[in-house]
């Protein structure tokens, strides 16, 4: 009994002195529930099983947040500048798996209170930093984020500089630029699908101050050099959005609007297989190079209070689409573009600051642009903070 105390006094000793001398933090967050999602084909047509609906019940890693853990650190260098890293690595808490490396982010900082701060490394993006709090799903629970109509709302650049400015009055203003963010891409040509080494130029700016929180973001993604001249993919993706929110105290309203143009940006699946020649292509929160495409989109949305520990949240999304000159599918029919429409609710129960219960409800219409396909999603789930 005695050796395992002073074993722990010793540990506890150790532990305590490397983090006074290197303010080293572990932290993560485990969320995980169950969902049930249902996917409905067009009238008369079928997905490549043969069936014209599909749905599947699962336990789910990550539905409210990302499940990850992380290790972040700061040292004070005096005269308010410091050095700082985090290292955030996934993790699936339905069968203890994780990425094989520190892929949500991997970055080393300089920062200083008087002229801002570099970031070196794999990390959200300028635009994703700008526009948090916007959202009222905050990206999360599946369809309901408004990545799912604006996908430059919530991206991962890899290999990027980045340049924030100190919080001046409640503006702040971040810049970036990736030598290849490691976006999965789709030229539409059959051999240029993944993975292309493109290039990235990526800004936002944000007013926070009282109820008033207003953001803007803009994307520019370089095509490659091996997409072929003259070709369909032969472009660069321009993506940006405004957006905003207003605290009444009783209840706050957000809304925003967004472009693509020449492509989508925080493309899923579906909108890349819908795009390209050369049939399914899993690209998921990617990119899709099609010269004259152009995507607008919109979305309002309400969250409120509910007693002492719960808030309830809603949205309504829409994002058309224009220049879309192909829609076909293997067995040579076509599929007709329209409107997509997404209404989401949502709930969380906070049984501690560090713990809470979530539910949530997404339907949509004319998936992908695709007119008569329809989803629905279903949540419920714990999600825990370390």
């Amino acid at each position: 009994m005695k050796k395992t105390l002073l074993a722990a006094a010793l540990l506890t000793g150790f532990a305590g002195a490397a983090s006074a001398q290197n303010s080293v933090t572990l932290y993560g967050v485990v969320s995980v529930g169950m969902k049930y999602q249902s996917l409905s084909a067009p009238n008369n047509k079928t997905f490549e099983g043969g069936e014209s609906s599909i749905s599947r019940v699962e336990m789910e890693s990550g539905q409210q947040s990302g499940s990850r853990w992380g290790l972040k650190g700061v040292e004070d260098l005096g005269n308010g500048l410091k050095a700082s890293f985090v290292y955030e690595s996934s993790v699936n808490v339905t069968n203890g798996g994780g990425n094989s490396g520190f892929t949500r982010q991997s970055t080393l900082a300089l920062d200083s209170d008087s002229w801002g701060g570099f970031q070196f490394g794999r990390a959200m993006s300028p635009g994703t930093v700008a526009f948090s709090g916007v959202d009222p799903f905050g990206a999360s629970f599946g369809t309901s984020s408004l990545t799912s109509s604006q996908g430059n709302t919530f991206v991962r650049y890899s290999n990027m500089i980045q340049y924030s400015t100190p919080n001046m009055s409640g503006f702040k203003g971040l810049i970036g630029y990736s030598f290849n963010p490691g976006v999965s891409s789709n030229t539409g040509t059959a051999g240029f699908e993944t993975n292309n080494k493109d290039r990235v130029a990526s800004g936002g700016l944000r007013y926070a101050n009282g109820p008033i929180l207003v953001a803007g973001i803009f994307d520019y993604m370089y095509s490659n050099d091996l997409v072929p001249a003259g070709s369909d993919a032969d472009t660069n993706i321009k993506s940006w959005t405004v957006g905003g929110t207003f605290d009444f105290k009783v209840a706050k309203v957000h809304a925003s609007y967004g472009q693509n143009i020449d492509g989508i940006l925080g493309a899923g699946d579906l909108d890349a297989n819908i795009l390209s020649d050369d049939g399914p292509t899993n690209v998921e929160s990617g990119a899709v190079f099609r010269k004259g495409l152009r995507t607008q989109s919109w979305m309002v949305g309400l969250s409120a209070p509910v007693g002492a520990a719960g808030k309830v949240f809603g949205s309504v999304q829409q994002r058309s689409a224009s220049g879309i000159d192909r829609i076909a599918l293997s067995d040579g029919t076509g599929l007709n573009e329209d409107t997509m429409t997404t209404a989401s609710l949502g709930y969380t129960y906070g049984f501690s600051k560090r713990t809470n219960l979530y539910a949530y409800y997404s339907y949509q219409n004319n998936v992908a642009n695709v007119k008569g396909a329809t989803s629905n999603m279903v949540g419920v789930g714990l999600r825990h903070l370390f």
